[in-house]
């Protein structure tokens, strides 16, 4: 379930100025949402009303409403809606020991794939699993770092028997997007949504007709404005300057949560597929070599 508390932290520091002074009220005082209307909600902000609707949208929200919806529920579901930030971004330091680096990357690494349960949208994944089960095909996207993380959807898909496709070059996956049909899916995955490439490729599916889920960092960007069916992930901070892994991990959680949940609603045909997909792959690889 999607915590209203969590996904205004995530984010904050995109929001414009008389958006973040909104967020961080709510941040520290929840109830607010719950009484509040919004001229009320900007003028205990020291903001404007306009800006609470932008901040609303940018959360991808249908509006105030859902908002407050989100933000009761976290005071009856979670006791301590003020739970500490998450820790800063790891500091390339010469000092540092492998020890601290150790430390330093598991505890963001986890606190990361904990804030995907936080914004989890359970009927979008649910929603996303039916669409998978019910296309003739699924074409899978994602370029740069994403493309691993599609990569591993496709491997998993194909393990149960979904006809499912991916490419890593870039230019191929516009081609297999433009000759999709209204009878297919497509998967896109870009952590920042915008990929020039990405919004290219989701672009040319939507126009082909296929129904589009893509799995990208939450709030407002072209892919979550695209998509029909949206797996939010958290916008995290690099865990190095020069890494993606943060992101990676992130998405190949919810790769994994949504791969489990079509397994679940088709259990009588995934398992036997799934399992004799690897008794095939392990027996060939046990099989001795054999000499012409």
């Amino acid at each position: 379930m999607t915590s209203g508390v969590a996904l205004l932290r995530e984010i904050v520091d995109s929001c414009t100025e008389s958006e973040r002074k909104i967020a961080e009220y709510l941040i520290l005082n929840p109830k607010t949402a719950v009484f509040c209307t919004i001229a009320e909600l900007a003028r205990q902000a020291d903001t404007n009303p306009p800006a609470v609707i932008r901040l609303c949208k940018r959360a991808g929200l249908s509006g105030y409403r859902e908002l407050q919806i989100l933000l009761t529920r976290d005071l009856y579901a979670t006791p301590d809606p003020e739970a500490e930030e998450p820790p800063p971004a790891f500091e390339l330091d010469s000092s540092q020991s492998v020890e601290v680096i150790a430390k330093t990357i598991v505890s963001r690494t986890t606190d990361a794939i904990e804030r995907v349960l936080t914004l989890l949208n359970t009927g979008s994944v649910e929603e996303a699993a039916a669409t998978i089960l019910a296309a003739r095909s699924i074409a899978i996207f994602g370029v740069g770092a994403s493309a691993n993380v599609a990569y591993d959807l496709y491997q998993k898909l194909s393990r149960i028997g979904i006809p499912c496709s991916f490419a890593f070059d870039a230019d191929v996956q516009i081609s297999v997007a433009c000759g999709l049909t209204e009878a297919d899916a497509a998967i896109a995955i870009s952590y920042s949504g915008k990929s020039s490439h990405t919004m290219t490729i989701a672009e040319e599916a939507k126009r082909s007709g296929a129904r589009l889920i893509g799995i990208t960092s939450v709030g407002q960007s072209t892919l979550s404005k695209l998509a029909d069916i949206v797996l939010n992930v958290p916008a995290t901070e690099p865990l190095l300057r020069t890494s993606a892994s943060l992101s990676r991990a992130t998405q190949l959680v919810m790769v994994d949560i949504l791969y489990a949940t079509v397994i679940c609603r088709s259990i009588e045909l995934s398992i036997p597929r799934l399992e004799r997909s690897l008794k095939a792959v392990h027996e060939q690889d046990i099989k001795p070599s054999e000499k012409p």
